[in-house]
C-alpha cells in the first residue's frame, strides 16, 4: 500500500506507528525472510521478480524505520504524501448499474494461482475502462505467464502508450522478449527500464540475466554486482555471480585432445584461475555443485605449479653422446660425458607440471581464442 509519492511501510508491513526500532526490526526480519524464501522458489519469473521486489523494499523500510532520526524524516514526507494524495478512481459501472473492481478480483485470483480466472477479470476490466493502463499491463503479465506471447506483447505495448514512464511494464516487455529468446530486444527495454527508474533491483537482475544469456560475461557480472549491494542475501544471484568466475577459470584452461580433460597449460593460466576461485567462493555461493567445481579448478591450478619429471622424446638425442663416446678411442672421458648427459636429461626432464603439459599440446592448443575476461 503506497501514497502517490512515498511507500506507507506501516500499512504494507503491518508495523504499528507505535513500535519501537527493536519491534519493526524484528517484523521486518521475518518479512525479508518470507519473501527472500519465495524469491528462491518461485515457479515464475515473474513470481521471482516479485518477491524480489518486496525484499528490496522491506531492506528500505528498514532504512526509513529503524534508524530515529531517519523515521521522524519519513513520518514528515508520509504525512505531507498523505494530504495531497487524490481520492482512488472509482471503477466504472458493470452492465445493470452494479460496480464491480475487476482489477482487485484478478489480483486476488492471481494471488491463488488461478490464472484462467484472473484473465476473464481483467478482460472485463479494459473493456469497461480501455485507458486503464495498470489493467493493460496485468493482463499482459497473466498471458505471459499463460505462454500466450503475442497477446502479451499488444496488452503491454497498449499500457505503454497510456503510461510510457512505467518502468515496471517496460521490464515485462522484456521478459517477453526474452521468453521469445530475443534477448538483445529484452536488454533494449531492461535498459530503458533502468533509465527510468535506477537502483531498481529487479531490473538490475533482468540486465544482468540479459547480459548472462548473450554471454556478455563482464558485464553481466557488473550489473549483478550492483543488484548484490541492494540485497546481499539473495542466495540465487550470490550463486551466479560465483558462476561466471568458474566459467572465467574454465575459459582459461585447454582441452587435452587425448584425454579430453580440462588442463593447465601456462604458469599465466595458473594464477589467473586461482584467482578466479578465490573471486568465486568470497561471495559464498550456496550451490554445493558449484562450490566443488571451483575447489577442483582450484586443485588442477595448484597442481600444475608444483614440478615434476617427464621424459620426452627430445631427450634422446642429449642420451646418444652417452651412448656413442664410450664406443670411440676418447674412453677416458666416456664416464663424464654419460655423467653429463644423463644430468642434462634430469635437468630437461625437472619442470613444473603445466610445462609437460604444454610440451604434450598441439601448437594450435597452445594460443587458444581469447576470452572477454577482462577483470580475471
Amino acid at each position: 500500500m503506497t501514497t502517490t509519492d512515498v511507500p506507507d511501510y506501516y500499512a504494507e508491513f503491518g508495523i504499528g506507528t507505535g513500535d519501537s526500532a527493536e519491534e519493526i526490526g524484528r517484523k521486518l526480519d521475518r518479512e525479508h525472510r518470507s519473501w527472500a524464501g519465495k524469491a528462491s522458489k518461485a515457479p515464475t519469473s515473474d513470481k521471482r521478480r516479485e518477491a524480489e521486489d518486496k525484499v528490496r523494499r522491506v531492506l528500505e523500510a528498514r532504512k526509513a524505520l529503524t534508524d530515529p532520526s531517519a523515521r521522524a524524516l519519513y513520518d514528515q514526507r508520509l504525512a505531507r504524501s498523505r494530504k495531497k494524495a487524490p481520492e482512488p478512481r472509482a471503477p466504472r459501472p458493470a452492465p445493470g448499474g452494479s460496480v464491480r473492481d475487476w482489477v482487485g478480483i484478478a489480483e486476488r485470483h492471481i494471488a491463488d494461482g488461478d490464472l484462467q480466472a484472473a484473465e476473464y477479470e481483467l478482460r472485463q476490466a479494459v473493456h469497461h475502462d480501455d485507458r486503464n493502463a495498470y489493467a493493460w499491463r496485468l493482463l499482459g503479465a497473466v498471458h505471459q505467464d499463460l505462454g500466450a506471447y503475442q497477446d502479451a506483447l499488444q496488452e503491454h505495448r497498449r499500457a505503454l502508450q497510456l503510461a510510457p514512464d512505467d518502468a515496471a511494464n517496460h521490464v515485462l516487455i522484456g521478459n517477453v522478449h526474452t521468453a521469445l529468446g530475443d534477448h538483445h530486444t529484452a536488454l533494449t527495454w531492461y535498459m530503458k527500464a533502468d533509465e527510468l527508474s535506477p537502483g531498481d533491483l529487479a531490473t538490475e537482475l533482468a540486465i544482468g540475466d540479459g547480459l548472462y544469456a548473450s554471454s556478455r560475461f563482464d558485464e553481466a557480472l557488473t550489473w549483478y554486482e550492483k543488484a548484490l549491494a541492494h540485497s546481499p542475501g539473495h542466495t540465487g544471484l550470490r550463486d551466479q555471480i560465483s558462476r561466471i568466475w568458474s566459467l572465467r577459470a574454465e575459459g582459461t584452461m585447454i582441452t587435452h585432445p587425448v584425454s579430453r580433460r580440462l588442463v593447465v597449460a601456462s604458469e599465466e593460466a595458473a594464477r589467473r584461475i586461482l584467482h578466479c576461485v578465490d573471486q568465486g567462493l568470497a561471495v559464498r555461493p550456496a550451490d554445493p555443485d558449484l562450490v566443488g567445481r571451483l575447489e577442483f579448478y582450484r586443485g588442477l591450478a595448484a597442481e600444475s605449479l608444483g614440478k615434476t619429471w617427464r621424459w620426452h622424446k627430445s631427450m634422446l638425442w642429449v642420451l646418444v653422446p652417452a651412448v656413442v663416446v664410450p664406443l670411440t678411442p676418447a674412453r677416458p672421458y666416456a664416464v663424464f660425458v654419460a655423467l653429463a648427459a644423463l644430468a642434462l636429461v634430469a635437468w630437461i626432464g625437472f619442470r613444473p607440471r603445466w610445462w609437460h603439459t604444454r610440451a604434450s599440446l598441439p601448437r594450435n592448443l597452445l594460443t587458444p581464442p581469447q576470452q572477454s575476461w577482462s577483470r580475471a
